[in-house]
């Protein structure tokens, strides 16, 4: 178990000195919760959710909490669901309890019941809204603080997934709630090595598909035939479904669409790629497939011509340049062994646009968190839309992408993905950069004039 938690956690500087005692905790964790005569116990052949439970409860006993609650009604709380892992479609509001010591709990509603045969844990049946109330103050009989996902004050809205009319009636039952962040970074939000496989694979499947859209471009424009983004787009989602990969469709701009960072070509009014143009290629994807699908982001920037213009070019430079300020920020601290707060790295980034005097230009997060949502749940490069200041940690990954965008004449943008391993010949923290890293604007071909 002190093996298994050290390959994964940050090195001692980077936690808190009750880490020790947390993995005797989990070490020693109690048998299972006892249970009422009417509550469910697991199958023998139980289907564990996506956690560790050692894991789990050695953090709860480090942050001296008594619990983790996970909470969902309708979908709202991917945490949750991937966590807990049931079987869908659920149609009531359920909770499961990871507490300190013990066996999970789940509170479910009858009607639900089956969906959670195979999760691992007691259950316990609700029926009506009382009774709920009621089997969850038992539930959380004895506890003082539980981690919910729930920080209404943090600005950070993926730390808020409950309603604060259930976070009441948890209140009602004596139960302070503290943020699940941490715990979500150290369990949701860790790739683990095949999440890493999974994570390179989907990287190479997109590059290929960016290569592939600009060559179509490239060829389609030097035939002097008509080629739109919405075409573009549509190719790259045929050839996601072939290599299996799966995600939000594809973001492909040219021209002054460029300077609108979140630009999706649709079928109902497409635009022509014309020689000349700029052109921004950003795509997400995941393998389908995989046991543990890591998400990768990848933005590209081309030019339809042979000779990239200097007003783009010192653009995409400086874009350059604060992606690679932000990557130095975070392995700098890294060499030093100093924990780095995810808006760090985003202010050594925005420090490079202001100088070059484009601050008011870059209107969005240097970058965020990647897991098995593209939009992760972990730390965020971000000083700007949120103050992100929980710490980057070891065995997590995200994207570096910051962006210059020119209301009504063009954007540009840069983004790798980035994962924070441990180096084997230093014994430390270090960087690994997933993907390719743009230098230049790729010039594609010389226009048919």
């Amino acid at each position: 178990m002190v093996l298994f938690m050290k390959s994964w956690f940050m090195p001692s500087r980077w936690l808190d000195k009750r880490w020790l005692c947390a993995v005797a905790v989990a070490v020693c964790a109690a048998t299972a919760t006892p249970a009422r005569a009417d509550h469910e116990k697991s199958d023998p052949n139980a289907i564990r959710g996506h956690f560790d439970l050692g894991q789990v409860q050695g953090i709860l006993a480090m942050d001296r909490l008594d619990g983790w609650l996970l909470y969902d009604y309708q979908g709202k709380n991917d945490i949750a669901l991937e966590l807990v892992n049931p079987a869908p479609p659920i149609s009531r509001q359920w909770f499961y309890l990871i507490p300190r010591t013990g066996q999970p709990v789940a509170l479910v509603h009858r009607a639900d019941m089956a969906r959670f045969a195979r999760v691992a844990g007691t259950k316990i049946p609700y029926d009506s809204q009382d009774d709920l109330k009621r089997q969850l103050a038992q539930m959380l009989r004895g506890m003082d603080r539980v981690a919910m996902e729930y920080a209404p004050d943090s600005g950070i809205p993926q730390l808020t997934l409950v309603p604060a009319g259930t976070a009441k009636l948890v209140e009602h039952a004596g139960v302070t709630i503290a943020s699940s962040s941490r715990l979500v970074m150290l369990t949701k939000s860790l790739w683990r090595p095949n999440g890493r496989i999974a994570h390179y694979l989907a990287v190479h499947h997109l590059t290929k598909l960016k290569d592939e859209a600009l060559a179509t471009i490239a060829r389609e424009l030097a035939a002097g035939r008509q080629v739109t983004d919405y075409q573009i787009a549509q190719q790259i989602v045929a050839g996601e479904k072939v290599r299996g990969i799966e995600g939000p469709p594809p973001r492909i701009s040219s021209g002054v669409r460029t300077a609108d960072p979140n630009y999706v070509p649709i079928a109902s009014a497409p635009k022509p790629i014309a020689g000349g143009d700029l052109i921004v290629i950003s795509l997400a994807g995941r393998v389908t497939d995989a046991e543990r699908p890591i998400y990768a982001d990848l933005t590209w920037v081309a030019y339809a011509g042979s000779s990239v213009p200097a007003r783009y070019a010192k653009l995409f430079g400086v874009v350059a340049a604060a992606r690679d300020a932000a990557v130095a920020a975070i392995r700098d601290n890294l060499e030093k062994r100093r924990p780095i707060r995810g808006y760090v790295p985003d202010q050594a980034a925005r420090a490079v646009i202001g100088k070059a005097g484009f601050a008011e230009k870059f209107i969005h997060r240097t970058g965020h968190s990647l897991d098995t949502d593209r939009l992760g749940d972990g730390t965020n490069l971000d000083g700007y839309e949120t103050r992100d200041t929980r710490n980057l940690v070891l065995g997590s990954g995200f994207t570096v992408g910051p962006g210059i965008y020119v209301p009504g004449q063009f954007g540009v943008r840069s983004e790798i993905d980035v994962y924070i391993g441990m180096s084997q010949k230093l014994a430390r923290p270090a960087i690994e950069i997933t993907g390719p890293v743009q230098h230049a604007i790729t010039p594609i071909f010389a226009p048919r004039r």
